[in-house]
């Protein structure tokens, strides 16, 4: 049966790595299309940040009556920034608010009346900012308004300490972590392995069943079509044979398609790093042990296993490749649910998800990604996937079994 197994292996390796389309679908485009994807990311993101820094904001300011004198410190501060300062009246103030509506202008800034009483009296006083949440231009003027005016509250509450003839420590009761010393106690490589771990199990499951639909239903739908598969099922070959050939194609195609994905990732890690902070000499210095890569091994493969015999189940009862991409839509849907789900998980998640295949298999990955995942975990997440993909199997074979399935019109 073995032999008869490795067979029909060969037979559809040779014939998924002698296409040129399809080698160039497993292959070469995830391994060009992610480096060349997360580069514009990159670049785009830099340039959208660069534009909006370098942006010279219109800030509107209404002074407020009998604030005259008081004022400079506030229009000092608001000048450091890059704006361009307008002072507005009390009856120009809605005309002002629907600009920055508009997106014509940045903010707007309403002192109070009188508020030199309790500049002079060390009273509390509130400034209104008006801005626009879904302007880039005006939020980010926004954020620089509040650190600079942060920075002048400081400055004004020094001074009155000062004229009291206090210590300015006054205002410091304690610090935390000011001494040079190391305080973060993670493990050496598992900060860079927290961000990997985000994003690599999602585009891990994606990419194996993406690349097991590609291969999968034309393996034995589309041998349907082709009237192919009734010369192999004549041959003295055993039916089980037959599923575990094609299974097995299906898994290889689809773990050299993830492996593609993995590497072209890798390649564009440097940019996609930068989105989240890290710097690429960050991701240059993650590594994973021998014993990190054999856990990601055992976990890989049987979720490989386990993606293939869910396409090859669908393969098998559809009429034609057609019928079997609607079909396998759907699960393509939970199975990316699945990755977004995981992505979102704690340190601690649901019980279910820990019994739950696919879902589990992703977890262990993440843990092993930040290096800290335990024999336990990666045991129940490769027997889960190992007694789904069995009862998958089983259930292949049955309609291989049954002609009236295999051959429905």
């Amino acid at each position: 049966m073995l032999s008869d197994s490795i067979i029909i292996l060969k037979k559809e390796l040779r014939r998924i790595f002698t296409d040129r389309r399809m080698l160039a679908m497993l292959v070469l485009l995830p391994l060009l299309m992610l480096p060349v994807m997360y580069s514009i990311m990159a670049k785009m993101g830099a340039s959208r940040d660069s534009d909006i820094t370098s942006f010279r904001s219109t800030i509107c300011v209404y002074e407020g009556i009998g604030n005259g004198t008081v004022m400079g410190p506030f229009i000092e501060a608001i000048s450091t920034i890059n704006t361009e300062l307008e002072i507005v009246q009390l009856s120009e103030i809605d005309a002002a608010k629907q600009a920055i509506t508009d997106k014509e202008k940045e903010l707007l800034l309403v002192m109070p009346d009188n508020f030199h009483e309790g500049l002079a009296g060390c009273s509390t006083f509130d400034i209104a900012v008006y801005f626009n949440s879904t302007a880039d231009y005006s939020q980010h003027a926004y954020s620089r308004i509040r650190e600079v005016m942060a920075s002048l509250n400081g400055d004004i509450v020094r001074e009155r300490i000062l004229e009291r003839d206090l210590s300015e420590e006054i205002l410091t009761v304690f610090t935390l972590n000011e001494a040079p010393m190391q305080y973060d106690l993670a493990r050496e490589g598992s900060v860079i392995g927290k961000i990997i771990s985000i994003l690599l199990p999602f585009f891990i499951i994606i990419y194996l069943f993406v690349n097991s639909m590609k291969v999968g239903l034309d393996t034995v739908a589309g041998e349907k079509e082709r009237g192919t598969l009734a010369v192999i099922l004549v041959n003295q070959v055993s039916r089980l044979s037959i599923v575990i050939g094609k299974m097995m194609s299906v898994m290889i195609a689809a773990i050299v398609g993830a492996a593609s994905s993995v590497i072209g990732l890798i390649i564009g890690s440097k940019y996609f790093m930068g989105m989240f902070g890290s710097s690429g000499a960050a991701i240059s210095s993650y590594s994973m042990s021998t014993v990190h890569i054999i856990q990601f091994a055992i976990v890989i493969i049987p979720l490989a296993v386990l993606v293939a015999s869910m396409v090859l189940i669908v393969s098998t009862f559809a009429r034609n490749t057609k019928e079997g991409q609607g079909m396998i839509m759907p699960i393509y849907f939970v199975v990316m649910i699945m990755g977004m789900a995981t992505m979102q998980t704690g340190d601690v998640p649901p019980k279910w998800m820990l019994s739950t295949p696919i879902i589990n298999s992703l977890l262990v990955l993440k843990e092993i990604f930040i290096q800290g995942a335990s024999w336990s975990s990666i045991t129940t997440a490769c027997l889960s996937s190992i007694v789904f993909s069995a009862i998958l199997i089983y259930l292949t074979l049955r309609m291989f079994n049954s002609e009236k399935i295999l051959f429905r019109i």
